[in-house]
């Protein structure tokens, strides 16, 4: 750079302020001092707008538990008289029952990675581990209660979980999709 563009570019910052005197030391120090109580300031101000807005969201996910109470209350009394009945008709909400299901879930994992030690069930990597996803496609619960494998046999570290017909409420999220979580 050339200068007379160095002179020009200096003259168009603003000259930066320099120290020079106890004074001038004691006035930068109240001016720093200003600005760390501005941000403590500003600090417990946005604390304080948070503590509002998180109060308003309790009250109003109060009020929105009430609303679900009435609406999941009016819909029992209606499916009790209509055990098929639903409601899909508004796009505020929905209204659906789900089945009652059950699933298997590992009692215990040891006792079955040692029930099927050497099949296709259990790999051996640095230790035994459990293919649990492809065991539980063999396995079977005729009765609800009993787990048995393909062969019959009975599978005493695999129980039985229930689930059972919930009503639940759906409402629209963000993405548009029906769902039951709240956002």
């Amino acid at each position: 750079m050339n200068e007379s563009a160095k002179k020009a570019k200096e003259s168009q910052e603003p000259k930066r302020f320099t120290i020079d005197s106890n004074q001038a030391l004691i006035w930068t120090l109240k001016k720093a001092e200003q600005k760390r109580q501005e941000i403590i300031g500003t600090k417990n101000m946005m604390e304080q707008e948070v503590e509002f807005y998180q109060g308003k969201i309790k009250a109003l996910q109060a009020e929105l538990q009430n609303f679900n109470d009435i609406v999941l209350q009016y819909a029992q009394s209606q499916m009790e008289a209509d055990p098929k009945w639903e409601f899909k008709d508004s796009p505020f909400g929905r209204i659906i029952k789900s089945k009652p299901s059950t699933s298997l879930q590992v009692a215990d994992k040891q006792a079955l990675i040692n029930h099927y030690k050497g099949t296709e069930f259990v790999k051996h990597v640095e230790e035994d581990k459990l293919q649990w996803g492809e065991l539980k496609k063999t396995l079977s619960s005729p009765d609800g209660e009993h787990v048995i494998n393909a062969d019959g046999e009975p599978i005493d570290d695999v129980k039985v979980v229930k689930k059972p017909a919930k009503i639940e409420l759906k409402h629209k999220n963000a993405k548009g999709n029906w769902t039951t979580k709240e956002d």
